[in-house]
């Protein structure tokens, strides 16, 4: 910025509006320390500013403006919020309270399973796992992503330690065994068709 080139009659207008960077607006400050005239200038572009919102009257939005927009793209009209609710209840949110987990034991020795939800139709699981020491989950391959994310303990995966409040993603179709060092347990959404690799070679 070249300070010869400036003019406070050209900047004081941004200056109103926020619009200088850093270097500008403290060129602008320093012509105010030294001149009590500019600053009642600036004062009269901060006012001018200040009624800009209320100089324009307000415009009406029809009332079947959405009507026409939802015609224009050749869709229906969704259903009221508070409807939607009142028919199925699928806008609700799910809760399931820590105390009325259901915790099952699992295929695997050691591993129990608290069901939080499951989808049938996405084929996906998403639930709570608790583990004990030294338990050891065989080789499995992931038909979708699966996400994991450490509540309790260490768990050990493809050689990788992971503790409380870390998150594990694994991509669809990769491979890997896991097992417990400690108890652990941990939030996990996985499809519910993961197969172990040693099921499938037979």
């Amino acid at each position: 910025m070249n300070p010869e080139s400036l003019c406070f009659c050209e900047l004081a207008p941004l200056y109103a509006l926020d619009l200088l960077d850093q270097q500008a607006r403290d060129w602008v400050n320093q012509r105010l320390a030294e001149s009590p005239e500019l600053a009642e200038e600036l004062k009269e572009y901060e006012t001018a500013i200040a009624t800009l919102p209320y100089a324009v009257p307000p415009l009406p939005m029809a009332a079947d403006l959405k009507q026409r927009l939802f015609q224009q793209i050749g869709e229906d009209l969704p259903p009221d919020l508070d409807q939607a609710v009142a028919v199925d209840g699928s806008l609700t949110p799910q809760a399931v309270r820590s105390q009325s987990v259901e915790w099952q034991p699992y295929e695997i020795p050691g591993v129990y399973l608290g069901m939080l939800h499951l989808d049938q139709d996405k084929r996906e699981m998403s639930a709570l796992i608790r583990a004990e020491a030294g338990v050891h989950y065989p080789l499995h391959r992931h038909i979708k992503d699966e996400e994991i994310f450490m509540l309790q303990g260490t768990l050990e995966i493809a050689g990788k330690i992971y503790h409380q409040g870390d998150y594990i993603r694994s991509a669809a179709g990769s491979v890997h065994s896991l097992s417990t060092v400690e108890e652990c347990m941990f939030f996990i959404r996985a499809s519910i068709d993961d197969v172990f690799v040693e099921s499938e070679s037979q």
